[in-house]
């Protein structure tokens, strides 16, 4: 077998599996993205709610039970004590635990760094998948051999420098793959 057919070939395999490696990173750590980015989300949402329930409960027990009292209206003690201490006392520890769930688990924060990994991992993808117009034949089998290399570090290096993926991410994303989701017409011709 001719040496730079051989070259070609063996650099084109490593080629293809730096773009099958990063495809699967990206799309795994653009899943966990959003998966985080949805439950920091939630959680602030929970305590926006849980701010404004406090603001209207005291509204509510201070204010309108004064407008209703001097109006002439009764407002029973069990309805008083219910608006004025347990229904803020709830949202009170609705917010603290939202707060808390938020500060702990730093959704925001690992959403950033997945993203900011998958973003490199498209990069390379990107970058790996021109060498078939940058090195279309054999006379270029040098020059893709070295940049199949310089390519595998690279990969190396974003895998060692991206947020571990968690197992059920990988699921999704064969999941993903067998719908097609990463699949361009381009790619089929």
């Amino acid at each position: 077998m001719d040496t730079n057919k051989e070259q070609y070939e063996y650099a084109s395999q490593e080629m293809k599996r730096h773009i099958e490696d990063a495809t699967t990173s990206k799309i795994a750590h653009f899943i966990i993205c959003d998966k985080y980015g949805k439950q920091e989300n939630t959680m602030k949402w929970i305590n926006a709610f849980s701010f404004s329930g406090i603001v209207v409960s005291w509204f509510i027990s201070t204010q309108v039970f004064t407008l209703l009292e001097n109006g002439g209206f009764n407002i029973s003690v069990v309805w008083s004590t219910v608006t004025q201490s347990v229904i803020p006392i709830l949202f009170v520890i609705a917010s603290i635990i939202s707060t808390t769930v938020l500060f702990l688990n730093r959704y925001g924060e690992k959403s950033r760094s997945h993203r900011e990994a998958a973003q490199r991992y498209q990069r390379l993808w990107r970058k790996a998948l021109n060498n078939k117009t940058e090195y279309p034949t054999i006379i270029h089998a040098k020059e893709l051999a070295k940049r199949a290399v310089i390519y595998r570090d690279e990969l190396n290096e974003i895998n060692n420098s991206s947020p571990d993926i968690e197992e059920w991410a990988w699921v999704k994303v064969s999941l993903e793959r067998k719908k097609g989701g990463t699949e361009y017409d381009v790619d089929n011709s």
